[in-house]
C-alpha cells in the first residue's frame, strides 16, 4: 500500500474515532457503535420492542438519548434520538413549548406515503388550521354523544357476547386483538361514520383495516434505516416498501368509495337515520371545499389518533 494513502486511511479513522468519542461519551441508552450506532440492540431487540426501551429508559432515570447512525453528518440531521417517558418533559414538548418542537422534514418524509400534510404530519399553519377545524368542530358534547353511540353498540352487542360464547365454550380469546378491532369499529366509525365490521363473530378478516395495518408497519419501518436507504428501497420497490404501496392502493380505494358515498348522501339529505355527525361529514358540510386527498388524511389521521393509543390503554 503506498505511504500516502495509508496515512489518509490512518488520518481518517483516527478522525471518526475522535469525533465519535465526542459524539458517543454523553449518550446513555443502549451501547453504541462505531457506525452501526445503537441499531444492533434495536435489530436484537425487534420482536420485543417496547420491553426493551422500556429497560433502557429504567435504566436511565426516564431519559436518555442514544445514536441510530453513527456516522458524521448523518448523526446529526437523523442519528440523534431522545427518548423519554417523564411527565414533565412530555408536558414541555406536547403542551407548554409545542411550537418549538415541529416534526421537521425527517419526520414527514417518511409519513408523508401515509398521513400526507395531516394533522400528525404537518407543522405551524397548516397543523393550527386542521387543530382549529377539528377543535370547533368537536366540541366535548358532541365528541361523547357520537362516542357513546358507537361504543355503546359495539361493547353490548358484539364485544360482551363474543366473550360470553368463549365464556360457554371455555375457549381462549386473545383480549389484544379484540380491543384492537372494538377501537377500530369505533374509531372509524367516528372518523367517517362506516362501520368496518372487525368486530364480530368469527372475527371476519377486513381488507381496509388489514391495509391499514401493512401500510402502519411498513411506514414505521422507515425509521431504522437512515433517509437515504429507505428512498433507495422505495425507488427500487424492495422489501416493506412494496407492501407500503400495494396497501395504500386499498385504502384510497376504500375511503376513496366512502367520501363519494357520503357526498350523494349529503347532496340527497336522505333520512336513513345516519345523523352524519362523524368528523368527515363535518368537514364536507363547511363552506370551504376541501380535495377528496385532504378528507382522506383527515381520516386517516384520526384514526391512527384513536385505535392503537385506546386499545393499548385498554
Amino acid at each position: 500500500m503506498d505511504i500516502s494513502l495509508a496515512l489518509l486511511l490512518f488520518t481518517a479513522v483516527t478522525a471518526y474515532l475522535i469525533w465519535f468519542t465526542f459524539i458517543s461519551r454523553p449518550l446513555k441508552g443502549p451501547r453504541v457503535w462505531p457506525l452501526l450506532g445503537s441499531l444492533p440492540g434495536l435489530i436484537e431487540n425487534a420482536d420485543r420492542m417496547h420491553e426493551w426501551i422500556t429497560d433502557n429508559l429504567r435504566a436511565c432515570g426516564g431519559t436518555y438519548q442514544t445514536c441510530i447512525c453513527a456516522i458524521p453528518f448523518l448523526a446529526r440531521k437523523q442519528g440523534l434520538v431522545t427518548v423519554t417517558c417523564d411527565p414533565k418533559n412530555l408536558e414541555h414538548i406536547l403542551k407548554i413549548r409545542f411550537e418549538n418542537y415541529p416534526k421537521g422534514p425527517t419526520w414527514q418524509a417518511v409519513f408523508h406515503d401515509l398521513l400526507g400534510q395531516g394533522i400528525f404530519n404537518s407543522d405551524g399553519d397548516t397543523w393550527l388550521f386542521q387543530r382549529k377545524t377539528a377543535a370547533l368542530e368537536f366540541t366535548t358534547r358532541t365528541l361523547r354523544q357520537a362516542m357513546a353511540r358507537w361504543v355503546n353498540r359495539a361493547i353490548k352487542l358484539r364485544f360482551c357476547p363474543i366473550l360470553k360464547t368463549a365464556q360457554l365454550q371455555a375457549e381462549p380469546v386473545d383480549l389484544q386483538d379484540l380491543l384492537l378491532r372494538l377501537t377500530f369499529d369505533n374509531i372509524c366509525g367516528l372518523a367517517f361514520g362506516k362501520d368496518p365490521q372487525t368486530l364480530t363473530p368469527g372475527l371476519p378478516e377486513n381488507r381496509f383495516s388489514a391495509a391499514f395495518d401493512r401500510a402502519t408497519e411498513a411506514t414505521l419501518q422507515r425509521f431504522i434505516f437512515p433517509e437515504v436507504i429507505w428512498k433507495l428501497k422505495k425507488w427500487l420497490r424492495l422489501s416493506m416498501e412494496v407492501s407500503l404501496s400495494r396497501s395504500l392502493v386499498h385504502v384510497d380505494e376504500y375511503l376513496s368509495c366512502v367520501i363519494n358515498t357520503r357526498k350523494l348522501e349529503l347532496m340527497s339529505r336522505q333520512k336513513d337515520g345516519n345523523p352524519h355527525d362523524d368528523l368527515l361529514s363535518r368537514f364536507m358540510k363547511k363552506k370551504e371545499s376541501y380535495s377528496d386527498k385532504f378528507l382522506q388524511h383527515v381520516a386517516l389521521n384520526f384514526i391512527l389518533a384513536g385505535r392503537d393509543t385506546s386499545s393499548v390503554a385498554l
